[in-house]
């Protein structure tokens, strides 16, 4: 916008005893919008959604939502992330 720069990034600090390496990727966020649904022939199954849970005990934990289970290589990946608990200390 006029009045605010947003970055998106990952940041990865690999801390070592004789070096620290810091490693900063963007990555674009977009808002997807669906298209209108076409003429649906048959029905079809309602498909499954994948859910999961990953994190570190007593830290971190993330919940991922995902649409489908299967994806095509071209296809947009929609879900969502939820940051369920988070007591990691940066310095």
């Amino acid at each position: 916008g006029m009045n605010v720069r947003l970055r998106y990034f990952v940041r990865v600090t690999m801390t070592r005893s004789y070096n620290t390496c810091i490693k900063e990727q963007d990555f674009a966020v977009e808002n997807y919008q669906p298209k209108p649904a076409a003429v649906i022939v048959a029905p079809e199954t309602p498909a499954q959604g994948i859910k999961m849970e990953v994190g570190i005990e007593d830290c971190l934990h993330i919940e991922f939502e995902f649409d489908k289970q299967k994806y095509h290589l071209k296809d947009v990946i929609l879900g969502k992330i939820y940051f369920l608990l988070v007591r990691i200390k940066i310095k």
